[in-house]
């Protein structure tokens, strides 16, 4: 039992060694990489109960710096039975990374700012609060980027990922460098 406890933690003494010693690399993902990700998703169409659909198309990814957020805006057109209204919506997400499948999601999705053209307020305040349902739906399940290859180097990389973040204008994804 004390043979076991030691060799973890000698295990968990190298893991907080080789983290701490070893130099980062990353890999930088450009907003037009981002935004033809995205792009072979659109438009999104999500109706609820058969009468109110709201459709997404023509999205434009953002990258502020600094930022964990990657944010994006698209036309919206809203369907309320035979009535249609059409404008803009703004919406940002949290990058969330799936440790071994090499992918990057969007969750807490947020609709920043939401603008229809000649609708009652009402209608406005329904597609607002509905809004982000269908946005997370567009986008859920579907990486908005992935860690490729099989090789060695893509498998460790993919295994050590430490951060995510907006830098010079691409969203860079952090990993420790093992062996250069």
């Amino acid at each position: 039992m004390v043979g076991l406890c030691v060799a973890i933690g000698l295990g968990a003494l190298a893991w907080v060694a080789v983290v701490t010693w070893f130099p980062e690399a990353y890999i930088d993902v450009d907003q037009q990489q981002l935004q033809a990700r995205l792009e072979a998703r659109f438009p999104q169409k999500n109706c609820m109960m058969g009468v109110a659909c709201i459709t997404l198309s023509s999205p434009v990814v953002t990258l502020a710096e600094g930022s964990g957020r990657i944010a994006m805006s698209a036309d919206v057109v809203v369907a309320v039975g035979k009535r249609e209204a059409s404008g803009k919506v703004a919406f940002s997400g949290t990058v969330r990374y799936v440790r071994y499948a090499g992918d990057f999601f969007l969750d807490d999705v947020q609709v920043d700012d939401f603008v229809l053209d000649g609708v009652p307020p009402e209608l406005v305040e329904l597609a607002k609060s509905r809004g982000p349902a269908a946005i997370r739906r567009a986008l859920e399940g579907h990486p908005v980027y992935t860690i490729k290859g099989d090789s060695a180097k893509a498998a460790l990389a993919k295994l050590a990922v430490r951060d995510v973040r907006v830098v010079h204008g691409k969203l860079r994804v952090s990993f420790l460098r093992f062996g250069g």
